[in-house]
């Protein structure tokens, strides 16, 4: 809010409606001798000294003593020392308790190395919920120009900023002191009157005395996300029984839970070797490949929309998919056999994403785009050798089998090609879900992620590589899908929201099951199966377009 909004009283009703114990309070105030007024009357001195509160202030007007929770700071420049008390700092934000609040924040406080990672140190891994309270941009801006900073000091406080305002821990709250001069002496009332409207925006701590994590989990947001992600599992589940027992061979759901009970606890119950065949040889890896191609695909295109920044990037934006589908079809017009054909699949995949890391290696600058714009041209290159690669190819044998295999079908899953996918995949999908954080900061600029201690180049090239490995053996073993790692990311965002510390696990749970109930459908529309491409594109373009025209809506209203 801006300056007299009464966002530090906001935070003390706040407090005092919960019930709080905060772990830590730490206000700065940069005052001088025209501001003696200034007190802390929303958090009483005494109030402090029991709950550990922490209070540093820019002048020696302060009236609190300087004790283990206090700092007091006698400097009359424009910056203070604040590694000096870094330490203890550190102990005040680490009390017990269940809130933590960083109270005026965002001032050239954060100029401090220290200072700043230990903030971002307390968003990220504070077992209590924390309140971030600081001025609005123009607030902000006016406080700026009045402070004798450089340059280059404005810029890095500017980033800084950014970067925790962006943290997606975080969600805003907006104070208005309705049109009153920031300076007016009862600043108070009008804050008060500001409190009443806003506080309700905020959800309730849980009242018992639970773990704070446990308390957080089932707020209002956590249990919207945890029941979406139940219902998402629980749909999985439900589409690979209705896989198992669909077919030209029907099974009922009793014989498969029967059947897989048997196996599992070696029970001598004797089943037709029908429904062995059928489950373990047939259906049973088809589902199984389906599951990890689907999701593959789905967790890789999301990587690669928030790494690019672009809604519109999917797991082919660098080249995979087109590498994958020329070294497939070299391998058929040579006369490979299923397994060459996957093999020289995959490794021209990854040579596309090599050939792309390669020539933008000799960029300084605009890395992104010309990370895309390179992947464009080796994308085109892998395409023309596929054209050339059909022209010579014998049109009535090679020539439909190249065709077939670009179209993308599970119909010759067998166990050996998950043995080879699923170490790829599993491994690919593990290395980004553990930087699924990272990804969160990268989607903010690759300038206010370094400022947040991220290795923008280190993590981006990890990332790229994770992703491609699972684009180039989905590929591989499935042969060219579209549309899946496109659509599924942006359904994902829409049910749990853009963070993607779940909607990535979403988007893998999303991509899996929809995958595999398409190829129910390409299984059961004809004796020879539809390719998975075909419908993909019949379902994935029309949703696309509603998301666009969604888009369009808001835009309109805004």
């Amino acid at each position: 809010g801006a300056i007299g909004s009464g966002k530090s009283t906001f935070v003390q009703h706040l407090i005092d409606d919960l019930g709080a114990d905060p772990s830590g309070y730490m206000t700065i105030r940069h005052v001088d001798a025209d501001e003696k007024r200034i007190g802390f009357v929303h958090v009483p001195a005494a109030s402090q000294r029991e709950t550990g509160f922490l209070t540093v202030r820019h002048d020696e007007l302060t009236s609190f003593p300087t004790d283990d929770c206090f700092l007091y700071v006698d400097d009359r420049g424009r910056h203070f020392a604040l590694d000096l008390f870094y330490h203890k700092v550190e102990a005040c934000l680490n009390k017990p308790g269940s809130l933590t609040i960083l109270d005026e924040l965002g001032g050239d406080e954060l100029l401090s190395d220290a200072f700043f990672q230990l903030v971002v140190d307390t968003l990220e891994k504070s077992a209590a919920p924390v309140i971030l309270v600081w001025k609005q941009e123009q607030s902000f801006e006016r406080s700026v120009a009045r402070a004798g900073l450089t340059q280059e000091e404005i810029g890095l406080l500017r980033s800084r900023r950014q970067a925790i305002a962006s943290h997606p821990s975080l969600f805003q709250v907006e104070l208005s002191n309705e049109g009153r001069p920031a300076d007016h002496w009862q600043r108070a009332v009008w804050g008060e009157r500001a409190v009443k409207k806003e506080v309700e925006l905020l959800e309730p701590l849980a009242e018992d005395e639970a773990p704070v994590r446990e308390a957080a989990a089932v707020s209002g947001k956590g249990k919207k996300q945890l029941l979406s992600f139940l219902i998402m599992g629980g749909a999985l589940f439900l589409v690979v029984v209705v896989s198992l027992a669909v077919g030209w061979y029907g099974i009922s759901p009793s014989t498969i839970f029967s059947y897989f009970w048997s196996r599992l606890f070696q029970t001598g119950t004797i089943f037709p070797d029908e429904i062995h065949t059928v489950l373990m040889h047939v259906r049973l890896p088809r589902i199984l490949l389906g599951l990890l191609v689907g999701g593959g695909l789905s967790v890789a295109g999301h990587t690669f929309q928030g790494i690019f920044r672009n809604p519109m990037a999917s797991p082919d934006v660098l080249g995979a998919s087109s590498g994958a589908g020329f070294g497939a079809a070299l391998a058929i017009l040579w006369g490979f056999n299923s397994t060459g054909i996957t093999g020289l699949s995959f490794l021209f995949g990854l040579l596309s994403i090599f050939l792309v890391l390669f020539l933008t290696s000799f960029v300084r600058s605009q890395k992104i785009l010309a990370l895309i714009l390179t992947g464009m041209v080796v994308s085109s290159l892998f395409s023309a050798g596929l054209s050339l690669v059909k022209l010579v190819a014998d049109p009535t044998n090679e020539l439909p089998q190249i065709t077939y295999w670009l179209m993308g079908s599970l119909n010759s899953s067998k166990m050996k090609d998950l043995t080879y996918a699923a170490p790829t995949i599993l491994g690919g999908i593990l290395v980004i879900m553990l930087l699924r954080w990272q990804l969160n900061v990268l989607t903010v600029g690759e300038e206010a992620a370094a400022t947040m201690g991220v290795r923008t180049r280190l993590v981006r090239v990890v990332l790229i590589l994770a992703a491609t490995l699972v684009t180039a053996t989905a590929v591989s073993v499935s042969g060219v899908i579209g549309w899946v790692g496109l659509v599924i990311p942006h359904i994902a965002r829409m049910i749990v929201g853009s963070d993607n510390r779940f909607s990535l696990p979403a988007s893998a749970l999303l991509g899996a099951g929809f995958l595999v109930l398409v190829d129910d459908i390409a299984r059961r529309a004809t004796t020879s199966g539809i390719p998975l491409g075909i419908l993909t594109a019949f379902v994935g373009a029309p949703f696309f377009v509603y998301l666009i025209l969604r888009q369009g809506k808001k835009d309109v209203t805004a």
